[in-house]
């Protein structure tokens, strides 16, 4: 079934049920504007965290649906410029970039360069920059189209992975000699985990039963324990917890568990909630302190040392690329899904934790 004018839209009140419908018609273009066609994208639980997120952090408001109970759920991946009338932006470029689950989509170009543009549409003020620039392949060295699948899935993962390692290696690591990972099976936890192989830290990872062997097998964690060894880990030395799972019940228990030995609570994600943390007046130790890898990027820029980072970043990355995918021992195997109604069954597996954690989904958009 084609995938032609449609968008898949996603229930705000259960994350993991869509809902397929026309896009509305925008009329002829106007001067400045780009439409794009998706063509490939990628779902992972980083996209859940979006929509979990979506009201306290603004990730709803980025692509408008006109509806209240309804709301588009951004994607990273692949589109070409389908038509155009800004200067610079010729038809038939390939870009990578955020998108709604969508045929298609309209952007009013600004800030136009030989490496990319963004999008100066007002709703796309309720989000950190990064999230509204397109990257023009043609003009990004580092671009490999047979790589095109593991950069959908793991481009804006690894940033995340990278970003909060460096805040936290920045920091001392806030005093700790160990740091305890939930939701050690995500991408973006194993990714941290890969870049904390040479830091003197010990790197603890919790798991769901159903993943444990997976996580057990990466290699990148010091140990591994399910959920319910919490009340048994060794809380011997000072530990941070980077939170990937955004469960308030584990976070309770971790926070008992290690008491006054547990330095900071680093937020990540939310592979196992569905809203943004309210505060919670039994946690024991520090407070729960969202980390946002936008946020780290534009301190990047504003200090001028945002290309210095991408040149390191982007080598560690193909590195990490590499390793993931590594013929001999991949890490995941990646799996095309065709069309928005495949990609229905994808989310709907996210929400509700079934997903295969060796498996990365990439959606092609069906035409």
């Amino acid at each position: 079934m084609t995938d032609a004018d449609q968008r898949l839209m996603t229930r705000k009140a259960d994350l993991g049920d869509t809902l397929k419908a026309p896009i509305p018609d925008h009329g002829p273009l106007a001067e400045g504007e780009v439409l794009l066609a998706l063509d490939r994208f990628s779902l992972t639980t980083n996209n859940i965290t979006y929509a979990a997120y979506g009201d306290a952090i603004g990730y709803w408001k980025v692509f408008p649906t006109g509806r209240d109970d309804y709301g588009l759920m951004p994607v990273w991946g692949f589109a070409d410029v389908a038509a155009s009338r800004a200067e610079g932006i010729e038809v038939g470029a390939r870009v990578f970039g955020y998108f709604p689950m969508t045929d298609t989509l309209l952007v009013q170009a600004e800030k136009v360069s030989r490496g990319g543009f963004a999008d100066a549409s007002p709703w796309r003020k309720a989000v950190p920059d990064i999230y509204n620039r397109y990257v023009l392949c043609a003009a990004d060295r580092h671009y490999d189209p047979a790589l095109e699948n593991s950069e959908a899935i793991f481009r804006p993962l690894f940033v995340t992975s990278y970003t909060a390692v460096d805040f936290l290696r920045n920091a001392g690591f806030f005093g700790a000699k160990r740091i305890v990972v939930s939701s050690a099976s995500s991408k973006t936890a194993y990714g941290a985990a890969w870049c904390l192989e040479q830091d003197d830290i010990e790197v603890v990872a919790l798991t769901g039963e159903r993943n444990r062997a997976f996580v057990e097998s990466l290699g990148c964690y010091d140990a591994v324990h399910g959920y319910d060894a919490v009340e048994s880990l060794p809380a011997d030395v000072p530990t941070l917890y980077l939170d990937l799972a955004g469960d308030p019940g584990l976070r309770r228990r971790v926070h008992a568990r290690f008491g006054d030995l547990l330095t900071y609570d680093c937020l990540v994600g939310s592979t196992q909630g569905d809203a943004f943390p309210q505060p919670d007046p039994e946690l024991v130790g520090p407070r729960p302190v969202f980390f946002f890898a936008a946020t780290c990027l534009d301190q990047h820029r504003e200090r001028g040392t945002l290309h210095a980072f991408y040149e390191r970043f982007l080598a560690d990355q193909k590195t990490f690329f590499s390793r993931v995918i590594d013929p001999a021992s991949p890490w995941i195997r990646i799996v095309e899904h065709q069309g928005l109604d495949a990609a229905a069954d994808v989310v709907r597996a996210l929400a509700d934790g079934a997903s295969d954690p060796a498996e990365g989904a990439v959606v092609r958009i069906a035409r």
